[in-house]
């Protein structure tokens, strides 16, 4: 007995050890074939399969277009013949896992099917998911594609045959191996093939792509697609957010079977505050009830910059551990090591409330019902039932900022499904319009979060600016100040006059803000207000980097809400801190490009004298005399256009989400009475992954986290007037019939709490139908225009629209405590073919949907879910 109960325990032995021994060889392999990654930008704990690359590269060849008749796919004696080298590794041999399982699992466990069956029947999966894949409705590949395993055959036996030596290996050799091919192919076919949606292919790449690749290649698999981290090299560091009042984190962003998720909500690392995991950022199909709409779209992307100090073996990282030790967390009983983590200004309840609005407005109906979101005159039928897709608007972004700290609570962004297939593919589903007028371009970069990577002409929310800048004036300001402080202390609940300041506010008189702004009341003459409206932007943080001729201009830093211009000590600072920097579109306004150099090239208008005459033309008309409201949009000449046209908040005028919504951010610390501003930041804290108290590393990290602030130079008074007047937008001007869409009128009226701005880019075909777009853009001949008409236009100009407000979420408070601004994409009527909101005066659905978030902030529409 005690025999056989030996030789029993020697079988089960070999068996277990055979059924791990895959994963073992795994290991070994990844440690035997992955060296650093040395191409430009790359961390370099990055490391690379040389021998995996080869293999997956061999799949390139094999991919072609699909014949009418798919050819027969190879079975498991094809593909020994095709790759005899493999016969002995895939034939199947005495010793196999499972020759052995029936020794402890019964005759039930019998060998499975030899490895070429397998390899055959992985194949033939491959080539049902390129067909999946190239015939869905926006596939980003130009036609059918399938698997040609001659020439897989073929690509497999020459790297089969020769070693394999690059650079980026020191001169060392490898040799693909057949297993290499196995775990090549599994890779393709892991996730339901969801690889394939990141390979470059022939019809969504760029010419300078398709430049290199031979005549008949359809698909690139590139080495960076398989660039890993060191998985020695330990855990990245912690992404906490929480509300925006405590520093105290609530949640942390870790995916379901990260290492995060079992570490960053231990105390080692969060500290006694209890937190609950969010799985991830948001897509576009989430369940209503998901946590990830805590989360800000693309967030990847935005922290990216910190990576250094996330991850362990970053250069940061590495500092730190010089500087101090390592911390070491256990994870499973083994102390590992912990890169640096960071603690987010994101409210996680107002980033799930702006984010889910987003996704409503752009078509998502189960959304809107959650929310119990509803219009006025949709008449309780579903938002948007009328316009194309369902979708109120087809993209929709938002930012909100706490006005005394300058933390910014929420990013939100989403498109409607048909925007977003403009981008990220070749076509559109067969229920997209086809007579849009926007070309159909493979451009990644275009679905990142709006809110920050999106920008667009600021149009007249530049007026809160614009009125700083006359309160302000040498001249005329004291007087203009106290006219309107006079108005408002006789009844301060009372519309303003329309020739007030405030009222011209109230109403967004572009005609005479432009009739201000080039000194009208002194007949236009020795007229500097547009340079001073230049100057008063840059308190508003615009402008930044705009002094000479630069891609940045009008950039920040979203990180930190710095100037990319201005470094804390720089001098004194490891260089890699310096580098802790995510440069986006915030605001630029008087600006134009450098002559000779790039379009991208910014730098500010030269202050110049502009000549009386020329400005009264455009003011007033030839004869001198203002006919109409609008003769400043018939003013001509040069140089005197391109200021007009910045007047309007047009021309080269770019500002994003969040610049707009840090501008209104301004105004009200302003009006608070604040001595400073605190610019719009994403990050709350660093922790330094164990670098010891006082060293210069971590002197180094806490000056430069700590958020950006800027000594207040807009005058109280000027901005309670300024203020004062936006108040009443939603009540008689220009927002009024967005708000009276959310609430009903008379609670419009005595709204007194919120002070918005609304505007209206340019956009030439308001007023025309898809149809008559279509025809003078389909590259027949041209259409001729009648005398005192317009032909639609073929531009790349989008139909946007903007709002952005201030309003206090404290009613027993006086001070204004949250910012917010949107930006949309208006959508198109599916009955007559026109744009939805035409003009100034039309709906605007950028006002509705701060509206539906304030409300719901403010508990005056009841918040019917919660992720």
């Amino acid at each position: 007995m005690a025999e056989r109960r030996d030789i029993s325990l020697l079988r089960f032995a070999i068996a277990a050890s055979l059924a791990i021994l895959p994963v073992m060889l795994g290991l070994v392999l990844l440690v035997a074939v992955v060296r650093p990654a040395s191409s430009a930008g790359e961390a370099p704990d990055r490391y690379r399969s040389v021998r995996l690359i080869a293999a997956l590269k061999t799949f390139e060849e094999a991919v072609v277009e699909r014949p009418a008749v798919a050819p027969a796919l190879p079975g498991g004696e094809a593909i020994l013949a095709g790759l005899p080298s493999c016969r002995h590794d895939w034939a199947g041999s005495s010793w196999r896992a499972g020759d052995w399982l029936p020794l402890i699992a019964g005759p039930a466990a019998a060998a499975g099917p030899a490895p070429a069956e397998r390899v055959a029947s992985s194949l033939a999966a491959f080539d049902a998911a390129l067909l999946r894949f190239s015939t869905r409705a926006n596939s980003r590949v130009a036609g059918p594609v399938g698997f040609d395993a001659a020439r897989w055959f073929a690509a497999a036996n020459r790297t089969l045959a020769r070693p394999i030596e690059l650079p980026e290996t020191q001169n060392q050799s490898f040799r693909m191996g057949c297993a290499d091919l196995v775990t090549a192919l599994a890779i393709l076919l892991r996730d339901n093939a969801r690889m394939l949606d990141n390979l470059a292919w022939r019809g969504t790449e760029g010419a300078s792509t398709v430049a290199r690749w031979r005549p008949d290649q359809l698909v690139e698999i590139q080495a960076h697609q398989m660039s890993r981290r060191n998985p020695w090299n330990g855990v990245a560091g912690c992404v906490y957010v929480g509300h925006g009042s405590s520093l105290a984190p609530t949640h942390y962003v870790a995916g379901e079977r990260s290492a995060q998720r079992r570490l960053c909500g231990s105390p080692v690392l969060a500290g006694d505050a209890g937190v609950s995991p969010l799985p991830g950022e948001p897509g576009p199909a989430d369940a209503p009830e998901d946590s990830r709409w805590m989360v800000p779209p693309s967030l990847s992307a935005l922290l990216q910059p910190l990576d250094s100090l996330r991850q362990p073996g970053g250069t940061l990282y590495r500092l730190a551990a010089d500087a101090g030790g390592v911390r070491r967390v256990p994870l499973d009983g083994t102390p590992v090591e912990v890169g640096g983590s960071v603690q987010l200004t994101i409210d996680p309840g107002l980033q799930a409330l702006a984010q889910k609005t987003a996704a409503c407005y752009t078509g998502r109906r189960e959304v809107c019902q959650s929310l119990a979101m509803t219009r006025a005159e949709d008449h309780g039928e579903p938002i948007g039932h009328q316009l194309l897709e369902g979708a109120m608007v087809r993209m929709a972004a938002v930012a909100v900022i706490d006005v005394a700290t300058g933390r910014i609570e929420a990013l939100a962004g989403a498109m409607s499904p048909c925007a977003r297939q403009e981008v990220d593919g070749p076509g559109r589903e067969a229920d997209c319009d086809r007579r849009l007028p926007y070309p159909v371009q493979y451009r990644p970069d275009a679905l990142l979060n709006p809110a920050v990577f999106h920008d667009a002409m600021p149009a007249s929310t530049v007026k809160p600016i614009m009125a700083a800048a006359f309160l302000s004036d040498p001249e005329v300001g004291t007087r203009w100040l106290a006219g309107e402080r006079s108005g408002m202390s006789r009844n301060a609940a009372a519309e303003p006059a329309r020739e007030s300041l405030r009222g011209q506010l109230m109403r967004s008189d572009s005609a005479r803000f432009l009739d201000r702004m080039f000194c009208q009341d002194k007949r236009f003459d020795h007229c500097d207000r547009p340079w001073a409206v230049q100057t008063m932007a840059s308190e508003f943080g615009w402008n930044e980097g705009c002094a000479g001729a630069s891609g940045d201009c009008g950039k920040r830093d979203l990180l930190f809400g710095r100037s990319l211009t201005a470094r804390p000590d720089a001098g004194n600072e490891p260089q890699p801190v310096t580098a802790l920097s995510l440069p986006i579109a915030y605001g630029r306004l008087l600006a134009e490009p450098q002559t000779g150099k790039a379009a991208t090239s910014m730098h500010l208008m030269p202050p110049t004298t502009l000549r009386p005459a020329l400005v009264s033309r455009c003011a007033l008309g030839a004869d001198g005399r203002r006919l109409s409201d609008d003769d400043w949009e018939k003013c001509r000449g040069g140089a005197m256009v391109d200021v007009v046209a910045e007047g309007w908040g047009q021309g080269h005028a770019r500002a994003s989400a969040l610049g707009i919504a840090g501008m209104m951010a301004t105004l009200a610390a302003a009006a608070n009475g604040q001595a400073s501003v605190p610019r719009p930041h994403l990050v709350d804290a660093l922790t330094d992954a164990g670098a010891r108290a006082g060293t210069p590393l971590q002197r180094a990290l806490a000056r430069w986290s700590h958020p950006s602030a800027e000594p207040m130079r807009l005058s109280q008074d000027a901005a309670e007037v300024i203020l004062s007047g936006l108040s009443f937008s939603h009540r008689a001007g220009t927002a009024r019939s967005a708000c009276e869409q959310v609430f009903d009128a008379a609670r419009c009226k005595g709204i007194d709490w919120l002070a918005g701005k609304t505007g209206t880019p340019s956009f030439p075909n308001d007023g025309f139908s898809l149809d008559e777009i279509a025809r003078q853009c389909a590259g027949g001949p041209a259409a001729v225009a009648r005398p005192g008409q317009h032909l639609p236009s073929c531009s790349s100009l989008r139909p946007y629209k903007w709002y952005v407000a201030t309003y206090r979420t404290d009613a027993s408070s006086p001070r204004w405590t949250k910012a917010i601004a949107v930006l949309t994409e208006r959508n198109w009527i599916r009955r007559s073919g026109q744009v939805h909101g035409v003009g100034d005066h039309g709906p605007n659905p950028s006002a509705e949907i701060a509206l539906q978030i304030v409300g719901r902030q403010r508990g005056l529409i009841p918040a019917t879910t919660t992720p």
